[in-house]
């Protein structure tokens, strides 16, 4: 008997161990840990280096937990951030700013104006693919001293302290300048920047980030002690057996949003998608280069049945000027494409696309019948099922052809389609009207890139604006998309974890929509020196508003337990139980 029970205690002491490994991380008593993940978070965005993450929205949010910029952002525009404030030259095309002083790099060296020149030089000199593009702006820049430093630029640039200051990561010198290929730079080196948290675990294959809180951040101790991504099959599911923390949903997902409105464990916040879902036309190719065509087809489709049968209600019908309505840039005045059978109908008779044969399919002029390809990414292929149902109505075939996402990106930039579904984010600021059909480049129109570029020097506010309509204006006209909707978009979170999620102005960085601002997991700031130093290098500085960010604070910390890998944890848990019934039986 004693031999049995030893060998029992033994089963017992193995299947505590074995938990704690395959739980991945143990977490000591009162450490706060939070983990996240979602129908659009959890899974790989890349290495969150400057310049391995993921070029897309989610990577550059893991990016900002490690690294920081001059400015940032929080729920109501554009704060101090390793810059406690700045002065713009009369002409726009100088910025200086003063540092915030006593930062330190996560391995304990200094940050100074130094790293702040040497980031803006490197990255000019190795240009970061599908990111950072505002850099070729700048003309150079100067550091006067430790805490202050000079942006010059070739001209003006409105949206400067979003796009440039708001946007770069700025890198430490002492180690990137001894990296002559930055893309292949993956040691654990090149995540040292100095923001709230430190990379301590990255898997690729599983999708997986953990993170642990910058003790000595400048801004204070983060709220947060160990910050987890991870990737789960059932978020629902994971949020209600405390595996996840928080989770990001959008479009059809408000059938599971509503699963939590009555769940008194839980708080749910509703944002802006800054998200457009639209119809791209090929402007190049007949008859998809006739504008009264274009015209014709928006009217044939129906957003609202798009809206209700495909995402139930998790969108509004999209603004066709592609910004996002509420923001200040959005235009609401536009020329609408309700849906209108009979007018697409005379639209397209009026283009003698005749149906001769009475076959339900219009013909050419020559006689062949019209049947398009409606390429997309699988992910809509719901939405261009019911556009095709809905063009059949106005006599035009459409064929369905959904395919993964890089290809569909490489054939419209290839140009080598004539109808596809495409989606992207960035919907809150005017520089996402630079191409109105991108990824796709075949809507050409002079007059609307002249106006583009004088917004985007034009630093009076009133007077952008009503160029930002004129720009909204000439693609509802020109039509080179058709904006079918903006999703909704949810955080549902246990708030005794965090209580602190919220959604930023216009997005994070230039744009995304997430509800991960780093802000969440910092609360309170330390204090901004009172005395800062005086550029010299500016004609007549013209001081600029600055803001303080002071997130609410967070409840005391509670022990947390680690969740990655728990499907392992009780696998093995089930296979010590059988072992255990094992031993008994055999002890009788």
């Amino acid at each position: 008997m004693k031999k049995m029970r030893k060998e029992t205690l033994a089963i017992f002491g193995l299947a505590i161990l074995l938990c704690s490994v395959f739980s991945g991380v143990v977490v000591a008593s009162g450490e706060k840990v939070v983990k996240f993940g979602g129908s659009t978070l959890g899974g790989d965005f890349g290495y969150p280096s400057p310049y391995a993450f993921y070029p897309r929205g989610m990577g550059y949010i893991y990016l900002s937990f490690g690294f920081d910029t001059l400015t940032w952002k929080d729920e109501t525009g554009v704060i101090p951030w390793l810059a406690d404030s700045w002065e713009m030259s009369d002409d726009g095309k100088a910025w200086t700013f003063h540092l915030h002083r006593g930062v330190k790099w996560h391995d304990g060296e200094a940050f100074t104006a130094d790293d702040v020149k040497f980031t803006f030089d490197y990255m000019k000199e190795h240009p970061r693919p599908k990111w950072f593009k505002s850099l070729e702006y700048i003309d150079r820049v100067d550091a006067l001293d430790d805490s202050t430093v000079v942006i010059h630029l070739k001209k003006p640039v409105a949206d400067f302290l979003v796009t440039i200051a708001g946007d770069v990561p700025i890198i430490p010198k002492h180690i990137w300048s001894g990296v002559e290929d930055p893309k292949k730079f993956r040691s654990k080196e090149a995540v040292i920047g100095t923001g709230p948290f430190k990379l301590v675990e990255y898997n690729k294959e599983e999708g997986y980030y953990l993170w642990e809180a910058n003790e000595g951040y400048f801004k204070g101790k983060p709220l947060v002690d160990k910050l987890i991504s991870t990737k789960v099959s059932d978020t629902a599911l994971a949020l209600k057996t405390g595996h996840l923390d928080e989770a990001s949903y959008w479009r059809k997902d408000i059938d599971v949003v509503a699963e939590f409105e009555d769940n008194p464990n839980f708080k749910i916040i509703e944002g802006p998608g800054y998200w457009v879902l639209q119809l791209i036309f090929n402007c190049e190719k007949y008859p998809t280069n006739i504008t009264e065509f274009r015209h014709a087809i928006s009217y044939g489709i129906d957003n609202d049945e798009i809206i209700q049968k495909v995402v139930h209600g998790g969108a509004i019908p999209a603004n066709p000027g592609i910004l996002q309505p509420g923001i200040e840039w959005h235009n609401p005045d536009l020329l609408g494409y309700e849906h209108n059978v009979t007018r697409a109908n005379e639209m397209l008779d009026a283009l003698n696309f005749i149906d001769s044969n009475g076959d339900g399919i219009r013909e050419y002029p020559t006689g062949e019948d019209m049947e398009f390809e409606l390429i997309t990414i699988s992910k809509f292929s719901r939405e261009a099922e019911l556009i095709q149902s809905q063009l059949e109505e106005v006599g035009i075939k459409i064929n369905v052809k959904p395919m993964d996402k890089s290809t569909v990106d490489t054939i419209l930039k290839e140009g080598n389609f004539f109808i596809a579904i495409n989606g992207h984010g960035g919907c809150s600021y005017p520089d996402i009207l630079e191409a109105p059909d991108w990824p796709a480049s075949t809507y050409h129109n002079d007059s609307y890139d002249s106006i583009f570029e004088e917004q985007a020097t034009t630093m009076d506010f009133e007077e952008r604006k009503q160029l930002v309509y004129q720009l909204q204006e000439t693609i509802a006209e020109d039509l080179p998309v058709y904006a079918l909707y903006h999703p909704k978009r949810w955080a549902i979170f246990n708030p005794e974890k965090l209580d602190t999620w919220f959604y930023t102005k216009n997005g994070i960085a230039h744009g995304i929509p997430y509800e991960l601002n780093k802000l969440v997991f910092i609360g309170a700031e330390a204090p901004i020196p009172i005395s800062t130093p005086t550029a010299t290098a500016t004609p007549t500085p013209t001081p600029m508003a600055t803001a303080t960010a002071t997130p609410p604070p967070s409840a005391a910390p509670t022990p947390t337990p680690k969740p990655p890998g728990f499907e392992a944890t009780f696998a093995i848990a089930g296979l010590l139980a059988v072992a255990y019934l094992f031993l008994r039986k055999r002890g009788r």
